[in-house]
Protein backbone atom coordinates (compact mmCIF):
# COMPACT_ATOMS: atom_id res chain seq x y z
CA UNK A 1 0.00 0.00 0.00
CA UNK A 2 3.02 2.54 0.53
CA UNK A 3 4.09 1.97 -3.19
CA UNK A 4 0.45 2.27 -4.54
CA UNK A 5 0.34 5.83 -2.04
CA UNK A 6 3.62 7.11 -3.64
CA UNK A 7 2.78 6.31 -7.12
CA UNK A 8 -0.78 7.86 -7.15
CA UNK A 9 -1.70 9.97 -4.46
CA UNK A 10 -0.45 13.57 -6.33
CA UNK A 11 -2.46 12.47 -9.59
CA UNK A 12 -5.78 11.24 -7.64
CA UNK A 13 -5.41 14.46 -5.85
CA UNK A 14 -4.35 17.06 -8.84
CA UNK A 15 -8.15 14.52 -10.75
CA UNK A 16 -10.15 15.16 -7.67
CA UNK A 17 -8.99 18.81 -7.35
CA UNK A 18 -10.25 19.68 -10.42
CA UNK A 19 -13.15 17.67 -9.83
CA UNK A 20 -14.60 19.70 -6.28
CA UNK A 21 -12.14 22.68 -6.76
CA UNK A 22 -10.88 22.62 -3.47
CA UNK A 23 -7.78 21.81 -1.78
CA UNK A 24 -8.77 20.75 1.67
CA UNK A 25 -11.90 18.58 0.07
CA UNK A 26 -9.41 16.95 -2.49
CA UNK A 27 -7.03 16.09 0.45
CA UNK A 28 -9.63 14.60 2.19
CA UNK A 29 -10.95 12.45 -0.76
CA UNK A 30 -7.53 11.34 -1.57
CA UNK A 31 -7.46 10.41 2.13
CA UNK A 32 -10.76 8.26 2.37
CA UNK A 33 -9.92 6.63 -0.97
CA UNK A 34 -6.33 5.18 0.47
CA UNK A 35 -8.17 4.30 3.32
CA UNK A 36 -11.09 2.14 1.92
CA UNK A 37 -8.14 0.71 -0.47
CA UNK A 38 -6.51 -0.37 2.51
CA UNK A 39 -9.80 -2.02 4.01
CA UNK A 40 -10.74 -3.71 1.49
CA UNK A 41 -8.44 -4.03 -1.65
CA UNK A 42 -8.27 -7.69 -2.17
CA UNK A 43 -5.42 -9.18 -4.07
CA UNK A 44 -7.88 -9.25 -6.97
CA UNK A 45 -7.51 -5.38 -7.34
CA UNK A 46 -3.95 -5.58 -7.57
CA UNK A 47 -3.60 -6.05 -11.06
CA UNK A 48 -5.48 -3.14 -12.09
CA UNK A 49 -4.74 -0.59 -8.95
CA UNK A 50 -4.93 2.38 -10.74
CA UNK A 51 -7.91 2.08 -12.03
CA UNK A 52 -9.57 0.67 -9.01
CA UNK A 53 -8.72 3.90 -6.89
CA UNK A 54 -10.02 5.99 -9.22
CA UNK A 55 -13.11 4.57 -9.56
CA UNK A 56 -13.23 4.40 -5.90
CA UNK A 57 -12.06 8.33 -5.88
CA UNK A 58 -14.69 9.18 -8.66
CA UNK A 59 -17.41 7.60 -6.41
CA UNK A 60 -16.49 9.37 -3.09
CA UNK A 61 -16.68 12.63 -5.12
CA UNK A 62 -19.88 11.71 -6.32
CA UNK A 63 -21.37 11.32 -3.15
CA UNK A 64 -19.84 14.33 -1.84
CA UNK A 65 -20.87 16.69 -4.47
CA UNK A 66 -24.47 15.24 -4.41
CA UNK A 67 -24.00 16.46 -0.49
CA UNK A 68 -22.45 19.74 -0.98
CA UNK A 69 -22.76 21.36 -4.19
CA UNK A 70 -23.20 25.21 -2.86
CA UNK A 71 -20.11 24.73 -1.50
CA UNK A 72 -18.48 24.18 -4.45
CA UNK A 73 -18.80 27.17 -5.89
CA UNK A 74 -17.77 29.26 -2.83
CA UNK A 75 -14.42 27.08 -2.22
CA UNK A 76 -13.54 27.96 -5.72
CA UNK A 77 -14.06 31.52 -5.32
CA UNK A 78 -11.84 31.49 -2.13
CA UNK A 79 -9.45 28.94 -3.33
CA UNK A 80 -7.67 31.39 -6.48
CA UNK A 81 -4.34 29.63 -7.21
CA UNK A 82 -1.59 32.04 -8.26
CA UNK A 83 0.93 31.25 -11.11
CA UNK A 84 4.69 30.88 -9.77
CA UNK A 85 6.89 31.40 -12.61
CA UNK A 86 10.06 33.34 -12.32
CA UNK A 87 10.46 33.12 -16.01
CA UNK A 88 7.61 34.71 -17.47
CA UNK A 89 6.97 37.91 -17.79
CA UNK A 90 4.17 39.87 -15.57
CA UNK A 91 2.71 39.76 -19.02
CA UNK A 92 2.77 36.09 -19.85
CA UNK A 93 1.82 35.16 -16.38
CA UNK A 94 -1.09 36.91 -16.59
CA UNK A 95 -2.22 35.40 -19.82
CA UNK A 96 -1.47 31.95 -18.37
CA UNK A 97 -4.12 33.10 -15.55
CA UNK A 98 -6.35 33.91 -17.82
CA UNK A 99 -6.19 30.91 -19.68
CA UNK A 100 -6.23 28.81 -16.53
CA UNK A 101 -9.45 30.33 -15.78
CA UNK A 102 -11.03 29.98 -19.11
CA UNK A 103 -10.17 26.40 -18.93
CA UNK A 104 -11.70 25.94 -15.36
CA UNK A 105 -14.94 27.09 -16.23
CA UNK A 106 -15.60 25.69 -19.31
CA UNK A 107 -14.37 22.40 -17.41
CA UNK A 108 -16.88 23.17 -14.53
CA UNK A 109 -19.87 23.96 -17.27
CA UNK A 110 -19.41 20.39 -18.71
CA UNK A 111 -21.72 17.86 -17.76
CA UNK A 112 -20.08 15.40 -14.72
CA UNK A 113 -19.59 12.79 -17.08
CA UNK A 114 -17.67 14.54 -19.75
CA UNK A 115 -16.09 15.92 -17.31
CA UNK A 116 -14.95 13.43 -15.73
CA UNK A 117 -13.46 11.23 -18.87
CA UNK A 118 -11.84 14.40 -19.99
CA UNK A 119 -9.78 14.96 -16.78
CA UNK A 120 -9.43 11.43 -16.32
CA UNK A 121 -7.98 10.78 -19.53
CA UNK A 122 -6.30 14.33 -20.47
CA UNK A 123 -4.93 15.04 -17.49
CA UNK A 124 -5.09 12.02 -15.67
CA UNK A 125 -3.53 9.99 -18.73
CA UNK A 126 -5.60 7.04 -17.93
CA UNK A 127 -5.86 4.30 -21.05
CA UNK A 128 -9.08 3.81 -22.67
CA UNK A 129 -9.40 0.21 -20.37
CA UNK A 130 -8.74 2.13 -17.21
CA UNK A 131 -11.84 4.18 -18.06
CA UNK A 132 -13.56 1.43 -18.70
CA UNK A 133 -12.87 -0.05 -15.27
CA UNK A 134 -13.54 3.15 -13.71
CA UNK A 135 -16.66 4.10 -15.66
CA UNK A 136 -18.33 1.22 -15.89
CA UNK A 137 -18.44 1.41 -19.38
CA UNK A 138 -17.63 -0.81 -22.98
CA UNK A 139 -14.59 0.54 -24.78
CA UNK A 140 -17.09 1.84 -27.12
CA UNK A 141 -19.02 3.97 -24.88
CA UNK A 142 -15.74 5.10 -23.36
CA UNK A 143 -14.73 6.57 -26.77
CA UNK A 144 -18.09 7.92 -27.47
CA UNK A 145 -17.91 9.89 -24.28
CA UNK A 146 -14.71 11.17 -24.60
CA UNK A 147 -15.52 12.37 -28.36
CA UNK A 148 -18.50 13.72 -27.14
CA UNK A 149 -17.21 15.27 -24.30
CA UNK A 150 -14.06 17.04 -26.42
CA UNK A 151 -16.41 17.81 -28.58
CA UNK A 152 -18.23 19.54 -26.34
CA UNK A 153 -15.29 21.59 -24.31
CA UNK A 154 -13.98 23.02 -27.98
CA UNK A 155 -17.99 24.49 -28.17
CA UNK A 156 -18.18 26.12 -24.69
CA UNK A 157 -14.44 27.11 -25.27
CA UNK A 158 -15.42 29.27 -28.80
CA UNK A 159 -18.43 30.42 -27.14
CA UNK A 160 -16.75 31.29 -23.87
CA UNK A 161 -13.91 32.98 -26.15
CA UNK A 162 -16.25 35.01 -28.03
CA UNK A 163 -18.20 36.06 -25.25
CA UNK A 164 -14.35 37.26 -23.54
CA UNK A 165 -14.02 39.48 -26.75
Amino acid sequence: MPNLFKQYQSSLYLYLYRMCGSQEIAEELVQETFYRAMVSMKTKHADYARAWLYKVARHLFIDWYRKHRGEMEMNRELEKQYVENTYRSPEEVLVAQEQMKLIEKVIKKLPEQYRTVLLLREMNELSYKELCEILDMTMSQVKVSLFRARARFREEMLQMKGENE
